[in-house]
């Protein structure tokens, strides 16, 4: 073949080759779509988020995800450690610089003014310090209600502070749909459930290489074992403490009895030995530090 006759082959390749990849517009519904499917199983807080997401469930599928600067890519079954926080269940993710700065939900804004008149949630006024608004997604808000020090606010909220929903009708009015605890747990887009754990017994040896502890899922299950849905710990090592975090796989069903879920039995490998640093359980914000056996 002839340096010519190659040229031509070669631009022919190319040509063909460009015409089969997709348009920029193409890509970018593909993000969209996949950025749209996990929302609907789990939303991250904030449209930045979403697309970040969108985009790492893209390379996925070719088994890595993209991490920041030029270094190399992970493998996808890498665990990702959550740098968001939630109250749990069907509450939406956050920063949890929230949770230090306490930015006031406005006075004069219509929900501001109803949380104080119209829309009381079932706590003393005079228990409450102040309110932040964590999201606002539709008609719904998403409000954290920090308590005063007194012994009455701590039996409300040992920790206090109360995550409080309110929901929003058509005429504009607003009321709540319900209040609780918040207990600040760290948010993964996983898809997996939290599990708690603790020691059996006390604080492992210094020269410990592995370490036994008793995981407890917290969501309703029906009572069904955890053994076989339980998910790879995620272990972090700092200077003073080793964080350990469990997760697992929802149980299969629709509808579950809250009956009480068994304890199982984990045993974690260390990549280093243990020394003198503190066990705690890495699903808290902040982690806590593991507790022994009753």
């Amino acid at each position: 073949m002839s340096d010519t006759d190659l040229e031509t082959a070669l631009r022919a390749t190319l040509a063909g080759r460009a015409a089969d990849a997709p348009a920029g517009d193409d890509l970018a519904d593909t993000v969209t779509r996949v950025g749209t499917a996990r929302r609907r199983r789990r939303r991250l807080a904030g449209a930045a988020a979403v697309i970040a997401v969108g985009a790492a469930a893209g390379l996925a599928g070719r088994g890595i995800v993209p991490v920041a600067g030029d270094a190399e890519p992970v493998p996808a079954d890498t665990p990702a450690v959550g740098n968001l926080v939630t109250c749990g269940g069907t509450w939406p993710a956050f920063d949890p610089a929230l949770l230090t700065e306490r930015p006031a939900l406005d006075p004069e804004s219509d929900l501001g003014t109803a949380v104080r008149t119209t829309a009381r949630p079932p706590i003393a006024a005079r228990l409450i310090d102040s309110w932040t608004l964590v999201d606002h997604v539709g008609s719904t808000a998403y409000l954290l209600i920090w308590l005063d020090e007194s012994a009455e606010a701590r039996n409300i909220a040992p920790n206090g502070v109360v995550e409080a929903t309110y929901e929003q009708a058509g005429d504009g009015s607003w009321s709540a749909r319900g209040t609780g605890e918040c207990r600040p747990e760290r948010y993964f887009d996983d898809g997996l459930d939290p599990v708690e754990w603790r020691l059996p017994g006390d604080q492992p040896s210094p020269d410990a290489t592995s370490v036994t502890i008793l995981a407890h899922e917290i969501g309703c299950s029906s009572g069904q074992p955890a053994d076989d849905r339980l998910a790879e710990p995620i272990v972090e090592y700092h200077e003073d403490t080793v964080d350990i975090t469990l997760r697992i796989t929802p149980p299969e069903g629709e509808v579950f009895t809250c009956i009480g879920n068994p304890e199982t039995a984990v045993t974690v490998e260390l990549d280093e030995p243990l020394g003198d640093r503190e066990l705690r359980d890495g699903l808290w914000y902040p982690p806590r530090p593991a507790t022994p056996e009753p």
